[in-house]
């Protein structure tokens, strides 16, 4: 009797647990997402990722370089051994994405520098399509293409507003990772952030780049960033790598596009067959008309002694019938000699005008100056704080394009 008073209470016990258990995977399976019916029991933003794929992967292209022998100059009477002394060609490879049914794709300068040859693969066709480079801006490291295939090939991808994007919201990439074909990572937009030298060359001609942790690595270069509604909203350019450097190595959670709407701008230029210069794309874009230095660059020293404000931009110089000019903007009439970290010496003006704020964004360095007149419309005024001899004023200026 004792044995089956055990018995039944080792029974009890075991269908106890094994109704709380029963109930607590229950419970927990009932606060999941709930699967949408009809697609393979996809959650909800996996199918807006999903979507995407489907609907504008096929725009994605594979982008196959072989580079030009590089010739070897040899001083006169050895030019019969130049052929034998030439670099061999190197092959490269890259990602794009189709932009119009004319055949256009955008991609990275740096995808397709000294090519001799470009092809281009669609996704799920093996065969290779003749490409051409229509255009390039090497300083925003830009490139167009255009490919030579059937119409029913060229899938065009939606160019959205990289203004309007905020940190936070879902970033999508597609490329070709280590010549893995057409694959797709996911992140969100990590920051938008002042340029740190990740795009372009050093003449601040890209002010700011968009940041993810969506996994980019070699071979995503020229690839779509897109948003959660299919749109554009970058160029995937570059990575930051463990090292602290930009360059090849592999993605550690830091990656950089090119905002898509200073690519729009220059979309014209590159369609014509122009190669863009730094001097070619400044000449063009509105400016006030002055030089500037930041006053970073100055010995804390040199600013006390003459009062200056810890940061801004010091006015050096003010081109005549400018901007700037005319909306009184003065240079400095005193100088003082300061040596760089280089070991150089530069002469800085010290009792010009000081830019504080440019539409109330406080401005550190040029390049943060450079971002507000761009985002300016024509005939559209800036309001620029100035530091004038202790006293602070407001002038309105008017970006105009100084030929």
């Amino acid at each position: 009797m004792n044995l089956f008073r055990s018995f039944l209470g080792f029974l009890v016990l075991s269908l106890m647990a094994g109704a709380v258990l029963w109930w607590g995977i229950s419970s927990g399976q009932r606060t999941q997402a709930p699967a949408l019916p009809g697609d393979g029991g996809l959650l909800e933003y996996e199918r807006n990722t999903v979507e995407i794929v489907e609907r504008y992967g096929d725009g994605v292209v594979f982008v196959s370089v072989v580079t030009r022998p590089q010739e070897v100059q040899l001083p006169p009477g050895f030019e019969f051994f130049a052929p034998f002394l030439q670099a061999p060609p190197r092959e490269g490879a890259g990602s794009g994405f189709v932009i119009d049914q004319e055949g256009h794709i955008l991609t990275n300068h740096h995808v397709v520098e000294g090519a001799g040859r470009i092809t281009v693969k669609f996704h799920g066709d093996p065969k290779e399509y003749q490409a051409r480079l229509v255009g390039s801006a090497p300083p925003l490291d830009l490139a167009l293409l255009k490919v030579n295939a059937p119409r029913e090939k060229l899938v065009p991808l939606v160019l959205g507003d990289s203004d309007r994007i905020r940190v936070g919201q879902k970033a999508i990439a597609m490329g070709n990772p280590f010549g893995l074909e057409f694959t797709v990572t996911q992140g969100i937009v990590s920051a938008i952030r002042e340029n740190p030298g990740a795009i372009g060359d050093d003449s601040g001609l890209v002010p700011q780049v968009i940041q993810t942790d969506a996994a980019i690595n070699p071979g995503n270069s020229g690839g779509p960033l897109l948003n959660s509604r299919g749109e554009v909203i970058g160029i995937n350019t570059a990575i930051l790598t463990p090292t602290g450097q930009f360059g090849a190595a592999q993605f550690a959670g830091v990656g950089f596009a090119l905002p898509i709407n200073l690519v729009k701008q220059y979309l014209p230029d590159l369609k014509a067959g122009k190669t863009l210069t730094a001097a070619e794309i400044i000449r063009n874009r509105p400016r006030l008309g002055v030089s500037l230095i930041p006053l970073s660059v100055y010995p804390e020293s040199l600013r006390k002694q003459y009062g200056l404000p810890e940061t801004g931009l010091m006015v050096q110089e003010v081109e005549r019938n400018s901007p700037a000019q005319k909306a009184g903007l003065r240079p400095p009439t005193r100088y003082a000699y300061i040596q760089l970290p280089t070991g150089e010496t530069l002469q800085v003006g010290v009792d010009g005008d000081v830019l504080l704020k440019a539409d109330g964004v406080p401005l550190t360095s040029i390049a943060q100056l450079r971002q507000v007149l761009y985002g300016k419309k024509p005939g559209e005024a800036v309001s620029l704080e100035v530091w004038r001899q202790g006293r602070t004023l407001t002038l309105k200026v008017v970006p105009q394009v100084l030929r």
